[in-house]
């Protein structure tokens, strides 16, 4: 386990903490290939984040900051994503089957091309690219 990931699992509070001051450095949170099912991850600012390959396969990331975060090939089937902000996320070769994206701002994202609505869970304030 990489220093983002178990600073990530010491909860939202010191972790957005952190990632300020990473940001402040100029440097991006790596979290690639991290394991983190059923990690309650709800309000983390994980935005511009590399999350490629990661395993999030039933957290809870309400109202997560996801803007611009690269999530191509993880793993976030029902995983819990109301009221997350993923403007701007790339999520080519993401599983999605079963999250609930309920409320989810995905306004500019990259979804890959075999993605179907009926995969997820959504409502009248999902936030759809165009």
């Amino acid at each position: 386990m990489d220093v983002d990931e178990a600073v990530l699992r010491q909860g939202p509070t010191e972790w957005n903490q952190y990632v300020r001051r990473r940001k402040a450095e100029g440097r991006r949170a790596d979290l690639r290939d991290a394991s983190l099912s059923g990690a309650d991850l709800s309000g983390t600012d994980l935005s511009y984040a590399d999350l490629r390959g990661a395993v999030l396969t039933g957290s809870y990331l309400m109202s997560a900051d996801l803007r611009g975060a690269d999530l191509d090939g993880a793993d976030l089937s029902e995983a819990y994503l109301i009221l997350a902000d993923l403007v701007n996320s790339r999520l080519v070769g993401a599983t999605l089957e079963g999250a609930d994206l309920s409320g989810a701002d995905l306004t500019g994202a990259c979804l890959d091309p075999s993605f179907a609505r009926s995969q997820v869970i959504s409502d009248y304030l999902t936030i759809w690219p165009e």
